[in-house]
């Protein structure tokens, strides 16, 4: 896989272009500020992350445990708060790396925003949104977000994802993917291989929650990269099929394309709001047990550090 040089690539934060070297310890895959829009099944008062307060107060608590960044997955649809991550950003010393894009067609507003718009033009949104600026600031997107239903991908979805693959393309940031329940993975890289997209700048998230190895691994000699953003959700599976595919994925030789996230986008994942496990999980908890169950610590440090570097980095 082509490695980027970390000592020159940049990482386009709400707080401006940082070294990629300098993200540090970092969960690919997050959510602090959130306000869904739309008639989704998810437009819940769970669903609003909507205290900039906390934000700050869940930024400072990552922080202290060693944490260095913050993807964060919020677009406009899902009620993106770009002055609100500004300031968590700010008053905390967390790196946030903002999205443009959409959820889903299920999720936000994406079906009525991009009808009657070409591919072209909604890929000039987002090109605008990295470029220029998100929701009339100065902020930019460091990422592209598109995604797709649970087994199926509407003609909304893959108008969306063609134009996030032009977009990334132009822009040079990475292509990151919501899939309903882990579907559509590979019907996904059918529709970026369509669009010549560059595989190694796309990056699928949520497929542990459909843990058969053979589609992980099926996706992996793609060259895309995934992400494991369930551990200590024991609704969808226990953590000792997370270690299982973890330990597949290494000996396979696909250690450079994992990266381990929380995915906390309800109040009740998150300690501020009253409950858990919070963004810590993963450093204080999940990580121990990689450890002890016989994964290495460089391993580790590739998920959570270098694999980040590599994937966020502006490329252009």
């Amino acid at each position: 896989m082509e490695e980027h040089d970390m000592s020159k690539g940049k990482v386009r934060t709400v707080l401006g272009d940082i070294d990629a070297k300098d993200m540090g310890y970092t969960l690919a895959h997050e959510h602090i500020l959130t306000n869904p829009q739309g008639m989704g099944s998810k437009v819940e008062d769970d669903h609003k992350l909507d205290s900039i307060e906390k934000a700050i107060e869940m930024c400072k608590i990552f922080k202290s445990a060693g944490g260095g960044t913050l993807i964060e997955t919020t677009p406009k649809s899902w009620g993106r708060n770009t002055p609100g991550m500004v300031i968590a950003s700010q008053e905390s010393g967390v790196h946030v790396v903002a999205c443009t894009g959409y959820i889903c067609e299920e999720h936000g507003t994406m079906k009525q925003d991009v009808a009657g718009k070409t591919i072209d033009e909604v890929a000039e949104g987002f090109i605008k949104d990295v470029t220029i600026g998100m929701d009339g600031t100065s902020v930019k997107a460091g990422w592209i977000k598109a995604g797709t239903a649970y087994n199926y991908i509407s003609a909304v979805e893959e108008k969306v994802i063609r134009a996030g693959a032009r977009a990334a393309t132009e822009t040079g940031a990475c292509l990151h993917f919501h899939t309903g329940v882990g579907t559509m993975g590979l019907e996904i890289i059918e529709i970026l291989e369509d669009e010549h997209f560059d595989l190694t700048r796309a990056i699928i998230a949520h497929v542990d929650r459909f843990p058969d190895y053979w589609y992980h691994k099926k996706m992996l000699e793609k060259k895309v990269s995934l992400i494991y953003d369930g551990p200590g959700k024991a609704k969808y599976y226990p953590d000792s099929i997370r270690v299982a595919l973890i330990k597949n994925v290494i000996a396979d030789g696909f250690a450079d394309q994992l990266m381990l996230s929380n995915d906390m986008g309800r109040r009740s994942h998150h300690t501020v709001y009253g409950y858990g496990p919070g963004f810590n999980f993963i450093k204080e908890k999940f990580i121990p047990r990689l450890l002890d169950e016989g994964v290495a610590q460089s391993d580790v440090d590739k998920f959570m550090i270098y694999n980040p570097a590599r994937m966020y980095q502006m490329v252009k």
